[in-house]
């Protein structure tokens, strides 16, 4: 084959690959067809071929240019995928997860259900010790009391292991929570009742100790994030359980794992919360005074408003804005 013979064959495969480069850098988000991808790939494989041949035959510098230029081409558009997969992943947590959070009705239920029970709980056990007692047991309001009566501040290694170990609890309890959920839902609406009873009643009790203003700065600022990952947890077991229960028309099977798909995103925001709090109670936990107690009441302070503005602020709009999506 004469150069002139294999560039006239080759190149309509040349011009196709070019004007694909074109469609593909021009679609929204990099976003093209299954078939267009597959040809892309032929035709990047085939141009690559061509120009180790155009090499090897010493055939024109500008035709060697133009093949460099084509292959470079397509390998930046081949390897542009991180930056698709970065609006993918952007787009999860700035409007999948909000929206989700927001609009469903079992996420609702379970976070109201944890607070006003926590609160109640907590009320009760601050006017009555013997309520305290009753709930939890006498040893236990004596061990909390004990625990809580002396705060130390931490070493740079506790503060690190503290992280793992909290960390560990907190994620043992929403995933508890959420598993629990299989029960048909009832699980996970008694494991957020028994844990929202158990710590109302705990630090309710520990308040009207003198242990009560160390629990409140160690517990400042991890808490609204800690407990509205249980809610969350619980709304993400009672979405899957009542699937089995009320399955909309859809085999019991088909319910289960649609749901949980959809749950995916609303149990991710709750491990997400779970492992910031995690940190924070490790190394801001055990201060007691100074810069540290502040930075405390800041960033329990900084946690209410981020809660507000990205789960009920951030979840309305996402919620509008797909519905009218959906409408069109």
């Amino acid at each position: 084959m004469t150069p002139a013979q294999f560039i006239q064959k080759r190149q309509p495969g040349w011009k196709e690959l070019e004007a694909l480069i074109d469609q593909m850098e021009s679609a929204p988000d990099r976003s093209v067809p299954a078939a267009m991808q597959l040809r892309f790939g032929q035709l990047y494989r085939s141009a690559c071929t061509d120009l180790s041949l155009s090499q090897a035959w010493r055939l024109p510098r500008e035709l060697q240019l133009y093949l460099e230029g084509l292959v470079s081409r397509s390998h930046s558009n081949l390897y542009s995928q991180p930056r698709k997969r970065w609006n993918e992943v952007k787009q999860f947590f700035v409007e999948t997860i909000p929206r989700l959070v927001f609009s469903d009705v079992n996420v609702r239920i379970c976070t109201a259900l944890f607070y006003v029970t926590f609160l109640l709980c907590g009320v009760l056990a601050f006017n009555s010790r013997e309520f305290a007692a009753d709930v939890v047991g006498e040893s236990v309001l004596e061990s909390y009391e004990q625990m809580h009566a002396d705060m130390e501040e931490a070493e740079l290694g506790d503060m690190i292991a503290g992280t793992g170990f909290y960390i560990l609890n907190n994620v043992s309890i929403d995933l508890m929570t959420f598993g629990m959920g299989i029960l048909g839902g009832i699980g996970s609406i008694f494991a957020v009742v028994f844990n929202a009873v158990h710590l109302g009643t705990v630090i309710g009790f520990l308040m009207t100790t003198p242990a009560g203003p160390n629990i409140t700065r160690w517990v400042i600022a991890h808490a609204p994030f800690e407990l509205t990952a249980i809610g969350i947890s619980a709304g993400a077991g009672l979405r899957i359980g009542y699937s089995l229960i009320s399955a909309g028309g859809r085999s019991r099977l088909r319910a289960l794992r649609e749901e949980a798909r959809a749950a995916i995103p609303i149990i991710a925001a709750a491990a997400l919360l779970t492992l910031i709090a995690g940190f924070i109670e490790a190394f801001l936990g055990p201060a007691k005074d100074g810069i540290g107690l502040v930075l405390k009441y800041v960033v329990g302070a900084l946690s209410v408003v981020f809660l507000i503005l990205y789960f009920l602020v951030l979840g309305f709009i996402q919620t509008r804005r797909y519905r009218r999506g959906v409408l069109r």
